[in-house]
């Protein structure tokens, strides 16, 4: 018993001895200043709109998450509007908060195609001249625009400064009044995957004038960045898509809203969810504060969005396209098409096949990275681009002459997975059967007469083409394979007979897209067998 007692003893001892030293370290960290919690804001870019905010480095994280939301929610505000709006127009998979992609009445005329209805969202001050921030999608269509502050301040027939439906960007102004609450800006670019994040909201469910919902706070991480989830792309062929991706859950109200870090600083606009539900399902996307600085500084200063243009149709590099042209690593662009005849691109001497993987010397990670950059310059500016060229797979130099992007194109790409097709398989290495271009096949496969090349007209099941062609490769034209120009089956199976399992591969095809036959670049690695 007495052994005993001594063991617990010198137990309860250790511990002692070990709680102390613990508390010892903390409060020389804290006379030291070695843990303060702090995201600064970068001066790598100097906004032309200075915001009149505080910086947000003295938020204390002693009180959780409640000093982040004490320092923000005051600037939050709640978007009243009225317009004409259509019924409800689901996308697939990828679809804005309920709320503001469809009107919030539920008894609507559904055989109505317009209608004059309210709907609501979120927004919030970015100045203390009265700025505020919020989707374009909340306000689009709107004929009157109400807002009203967590104080229950309201703010009646407010201006639209201007909108951006290319990134779903919306800037209202309201008077400069006394004690405006603003919120902080902090910088996306800095932001890394896996920080906290808090998506804030104020819900207008009461009407106007009875006061917003309280304020709606939502946690979580962030996911990733540099997210296209094609959700403007499918309205506006040149929208850019660059979201952060949270699983901080966005919910009908917080559309419009800031998305917060641990620091109190708003580092992107809360706009679209993934789900096949029309209700939150684990993915949440937030408009980069960095992109939304760029259009407001067009639209206080032009009374527009000056986005500039390279004019080509783009991909991003995967696994088989590195390995192919020869990266050290897979990043980069492929073009794959060029968005009009004087195109940018094609005047510099960029050509099909040809990958992008730099900006004035900076690396190219993929599509939303290229975006990013070409739109930090202005129209009538000159960048160099550096290329991986597709016949050479040599590294070379392009310097593009920006145009203004109101010019018709796009410099984005949608991936379709089609059905699977019936199983089958052919000795031919891709997995396909082609055929001559007669004027039968013309005509069932709706082939210009400027088109040349080999027709696909079978496709083994989740062969190497199937896995590897965007949409149904059925119809598609094979006008170049590794580099050899294809005219007639003979040139096909030459170049065919010569490739060996393992071995990397690339074709050009023409395909008929709902902007018309155009090329793609396709890479791929032939299985081992």
């Amino acid at each position: 018993m007495k052994k005993l007692s001594e063991s617990l003893r010198a137990r309860l001892n250790l511990l002692i001895a070990t709680a102390l030293a613990f508390a010892f370290g903390l409060g020389l960290a804290s006379a030291l200043d070695l843990t303060p919690l702090s995201v600064a804001a970068s001066d790598r870019r100097a906004p032309k709109l200075v915001i009149g905010a505080p910086h947000a480095s003295d938020v204390s994280m002693n009180g959780g998450f409640g000093d982040v939301v004490d320092h923000v929610a005051p600037a939050v505000l709640t978007v009243f509007a009225e317009g004409e709006r259509q019924i409800a127009r689901r996308i697939p998979d990828f679809q804005l908060p309920p709320g503001f992609d469809e009107p919030q009445d539920e008894d609507q005329d559904p055989d109505q195609d317009t209608q004059l209805v309210p709907w609501s969202g979120s927004g919030f001050i970015i100045s203390a001249d009265g700025y505020v921030l919020t989707n374009n999608h909340v306000v689009e269509g709107a004929s009157r625009i109400d807002l009203e502050l967590a104080d229950q301040r309201v703010f009646e027939n407010v201006e639209i400064v201007g909108s951006d439906p290319q990134t779903d960007v919306a800037l209202l102004k309201i008077p400069a009044v006394d004690d405006l609450p603003v919120t902080p800006l902090g910088n996306s670019e800095d932001t890394r995957v896996g920080e906290w994040v808090l998506a804030i909201g104020s819900p207008g469910f009461g009407g106007i004038g009875t006061g917003p919902l309280e304020t709606s706070v939502t946690a979580g991480i962030v996911s990733q960045k540099g997210r296209n989830i094609r959700i403007l792309s499918a309205r506006n062929s040149l929208a850019i898509e660059d979201f952060i991706q949270t699983d901080a859950v966005i919910n009908r109200g917080n559309s419009g809203g800031p998305l917060v870090n641990a620091a109190g600083e708003v580092i992107g606009i809360n706009t679209a969810i993934a789900s096949t539900t029309g209700v939150y399902q684990g993915y949440g996307f937030a408009v980069p504060i960095e992109l939304a600085r760029e259009v407001i500084d067009d639209l206080i200063e032009y009374g527009e969005v000056r986005r500039a243009l390279i004019g080509v149709g783009i991909t991003d590099v995967r696994s088989a396209d590195a390995r192919f042209y020869g990266l050290d690593e897979v990043h980069g662009a492929v073009v794959g098409s060029f968005s009009f005849d004087d195109s940018p691109a094609r005047l510099a001497g960029i050509e099909i096949g040809d990958v992008i993987v730099g900006v004035e010397g900076h690396p190219v990670q993929g599509v939303s990275d290229l975006q990013r950059r070409i739109r930090a310059f202005e129209p009538g500016e000159t960048v160099e681009l550096d290329i991986v060229r597709r016949m050479t797979r040599q590294p070379d130099v392009a310097r593009v002459r920006l145009i203004a992007a109101e010019t018709t194109g796009t410099e984005t790409a949608r991936r379709v997975r089609p059905e699977p097709p019936a199983a089958e398989q052919f000795d031919d290495p891709l997995g396909i059967e082609v055929g001559e271009i007669d004027r039968e096949t013309r005509r069932e496969y709706g082939i210009p007469s400027d088109v040349e090349g080999v027709v696909i007209t079978e496709v083994a099941d989740r062969g190497p083409i199937w896995r590897s062609v965007p949409g149904d490769p059925h119809g598609a034209v094979i006008v170049d394979l590794n580099g050899q120009r294809i005219h007639a089956v003979e040139d096909y199976q030459r170049v065919i007979s010569g490739l060996k399992p393992g071995d990397a591969t690339s074709l050009i095809v023409q395909r008929n897209t709902s902007a018309g036959w155009t090329n793609q670049v396709i890479s791929l690695v032939l299985p081992q067998r």
